[in-house]
């Protein structure tokens, strides 16, 4: 029995040992996500943005200007045309830097006496203020035209009130009555005007651009500090 059982194990170990031994299972294989992940993308830079030039260079512009008292205005050495005792306007001034000199006040003294830079193609602004320095405080381009700031309609009255003797002048033009503190003009347009005041006991001179509406009463209280609008009414009320 011993012997038959050893022959049968024999056997058994040939036959193995001749057999193709059975195929070894693959591991699976791990398969790829179907959705794949969406790659990050660098976020899209614009470029940066180039601000227009202002104006257009090499076009000549217009200039105006305006100076807190009386004043004589040169632009690279050449007078313009005098709108008033304190504005001057300038055509055909070339884009750039230019030179601009005041002078004015009592005993003509220097205002301002430097450059301003023009930019070309445009209706151009500057004040001169009474600590010599100039600002541009306006640009449009050429031919077109600043939007009213008052309504259109008809003539309103403007009655000034003044501390003292005064004269008054509207746009360069002398209105209403000579040295006398209350001054009332009838018949001014609607929109913005340059309204001087000079007292007569001195030489002190105040003006202020003011914007006068349509059919209305307006009020003005002038001191050497000065001129305040301090009421306004429609006409007739």
């Amino acid at each position: 029995m011993r012997l038959a059982a050893a022959l049968l194990t024999l056997v058994a170990s040939s036959a193995l040992a001749q057999g193709t031994p059975p195929a070894q299972a693959k591991p699976a294989e791990a398969k790829p996500s179907e959705a794949k992940p969406a790659e990050a993308k660098p976020a899209a830079t614009k470029p940066a943005e180039a601000k227009p030039a202002e104006g257009k260079p090499g076009e000549s512009s217009s200039l105006t200007v305006r100076c807190m008292d009386d004043c004589s205005v040169r632009v690279d050495g050449k007078a313009g045309l005098r709108k008033a005792p304190n504005i001057w306007e300038f055509k055909d001034v070339p884009s750039g830097q230019r030179r601009i000199e005041a002078t004015g006040g009592f005993l003509n003294r220097p205002l301002y006496n430097g450059y301003a830079e023009i930019p070309g193609g445009m209706q151009v602004t500057a004040q001169v203020d009474s600590n010599k320095r100039l600002t541009i405080t306006d640009r449009i381009p050429l031919g077109e035209t600043k939007a009213a700031k008052a309504a259109t309609g008809g003539p309103s009255v403007l009655t000034i009130r003044c501390a003292k003797n005064c004269t008054v002048s509207i746009d360069g033009t002398r209105k209403g009555a000579n040295q006398s503190q209350l001054v009332a003009i009838r018949d001014v347009t609607p929109g913005e005007h340059n309204v001087e005041v000079k007292f007569v006991l001195g030489t002190k001179v105040v003006r202020s651009m003011l914007n006068i509406p349509a059919d209305s009463e307006v009020f003005v209280t002038a001191t050497e500090s000065g001129l305040n609008i301090t009421n306004s009414k429609p006409l007739g009320k």
